[in-house]
């Protein structure tokens, strides 16, 4: 009787066994392709593979896979196949498809072969992952890298990063002219301490550094590799780890001795002119410079445009958005303090990457880019306070990226807040900024209207902003940074 009933309990465990990895392959979140091993016709095809490329169940069943769309009259498709065969697996980390309706997707596509119940028969599985939001975001975080490495090699400032000890890590070719080296390679020879004729004053400028975490408009007279003495004017900020030690130095130096010599030309019967002030500069209309006002949803900077000024924001918000593949995308909100079409300040004036619009009536000051490179080349002043803006600002973009790569939509929401408040970049730890509405913030943030009423509702609960009907918000910035930065 027991020998009777085992081949039995075998084909009920077989047929549950079956009916389990049916189940799965019809709910599974990735597409899954199951193929003949010999013909490459395609035997089955979930739902999922269905909806992501848009073709029919029945389009796909039959065919070999070079005749599917998306793989079709593909060389590469026949050779990768050819290839399954005689190694059983294969794997690409980023496969470029084209949808039934033309859109382009990226994929993870990993195969392999099996027999089918321990049998003689072989069929292979693909599994294909739509990582199109990761692709497009590890390339907006490649092209800011770029930005900023041409950004900080085009700085007509001696730009620097260094290691806490002062270690040169790397140097701009201004900063080796600076100093007298020949090539940025030999500036990297020397460390930070070295450029004194002291070095105990070295030591006490990284111990300052260092306490503080930034040093602003620091003087300090530096030896040139000849010997040779420069005036410097130095701008530094220590970047911390996840532990709270210091990590790297990010600096800038400005000739103030050259400066003082162009001032002398300019003016040689008083010896120097007029004194420059930062705050009137930028909230005061005067040469190449006018205060403009733009009602909400006037457009600033137009995407494919090339610009002739730079907009300060002093009241209001502006948003950034790019459109691709047909949709408008919400890359930023920026509040007062922020400038908005800095594209155009480039040597070789690019087209805007992005547009630029008021989300609320704005007040702002409209800098022509010929004043604009000219107080960065005659201004120390305001050229450290512009690549400090500059800097900061990159930094926050890349912490926008990463928080949408692994950070839940709560942190995004209160980072995008403190970007409006401007908090680290010389903004109040307690800031008032215009009241957006909460499709705007989901925009940005890439979640639901009701997710960010509720995170709204839940941050004034928890003090970290305030507000009141249709109202400004008051943000607690010191207190979203806690929450931001908790595990």
């Amino acid at each position: 009787m027991p020998e009777a009933t085992e081949p039995k309990h075998a084909k009920e465990a077989l047929r549950a066994s079956e009916l389990r990895y049916r189940r799965l392959f019809e709910t599974a979140q990735d597409g899954i392709l199951i193929l003949d091993a010999k013909t490459g016709q395609i035997t089955d095809v979930n739902p999922f593979l269905v909806n992501l490329l848009g073709y029919s169940f029945d389009e796909f069943i039959g065919r070999p896979l070079w005749e599917i769309g998306p793989f079709k009259d593909r060389k590469e498709s026949k050779l990768a196949f050819t290839e399954l065969q005689e190694k059983e697996y294969i794997r690409y980390e980023s496969l470029p498809l084209e949808t039934k309706d033309g859109r382009s997707i990226a994929v993870e596509f990993v195969s392999n072969v099996y027999r089918l119940n321990g049998g003689g028969t072989r069929v292979i599985q693909c599994n294909i992952r739509d990582i199109t939001q990761r692709k497009q975001a590890e390339d907006a975080l490649h092209r800011r890298e770029e930005e900023t490495r041409r950004f900080f090699e085009a700085n007509p400032s001696g730009s620097y990063i260094a290691s806490p000890d002062g270690r040169l890590i790397t140097c701009n070719s201004a900063f080796a002219r600076m100093l007298g080296f020949d090539s940025v390679e030999e500036a990297l020879k020397i460390d930070l301490l070295s450029l004194y004729p002291d070095r105990t004053a070295g030591e006490i400028f990284l111990r300052r550094l260092r306490e503080r975490g930034r040093l602003e408009y620091d003087e300090a007279e530096l030896r040139r590799k000849d010997g040779s003495l420069v005036h410097a004017v130095e701008n530094a900020a220590v970047a911390f780890d996840e532990r709270g030690e210091p990590a790297k130095i990010y600096g800038s130096l400005i000739d103030a001795s050259e400066q003082r010599q162009t001032e002398q030309q300019l003016h040689p019967a008083a010896g120097k002119r007029p004194p420059f002030y930062l705050n009137i500069f930028l909230s005061k209309a005067g040469p190449g410079r006018t205060i403009v006002y733009a009602p909400k949803k006037e457009i600033l900077v137009k995407q494919g445009k090339r610009g002739d000024a730079v907009f300060y924001i002093l009241e209001g918000a502006v948003k950034l958005t790019v459109v691709s593949q047909d949709k408008e995308r919400t890359i930023a909100l920026l509040g007062p303090g922020s400038f908005v079409g800095k594209e155009c300040l480039a040597a070789v004036r690019p087209r805007s990457v992005a547009s630029a619009t008021a989300l609320s009536n704005c007040t702002l000051l409209r800098i022509a880019r010929k004043e604009m490179l000219r107080v960065i080349r005659h201004e120390a002043t305001f050229a450290a306070f512009f690549l400090d803006y500059l800097l900061a600002r990159i930094t926050q973009y890349q912490e926008v990226i990463m928080d949408h790569l692994a950070n839940s939509s709560d942190k995004r929401l209160a980072r995008i807040l403190l970007l409006l408040a401007n908090f680290g970049n010389g903004g109040k730890r307690q800031a008032v900024v215009p009241r957006i509405s909460h499709e705007e913030l989901a925009d940005a943030v890439g979640t639901t209207r009701a997710r960010v009423s509720f995170f709204m509702n839940r941050f004034r609960d928890l003090g970290f902003i305030a507000y009141k009907g249709p109202g400004p918000i008051t943000v607690r910035a010191d207190k979203l940074l806690k929450f931001t930065t908790a595990q």
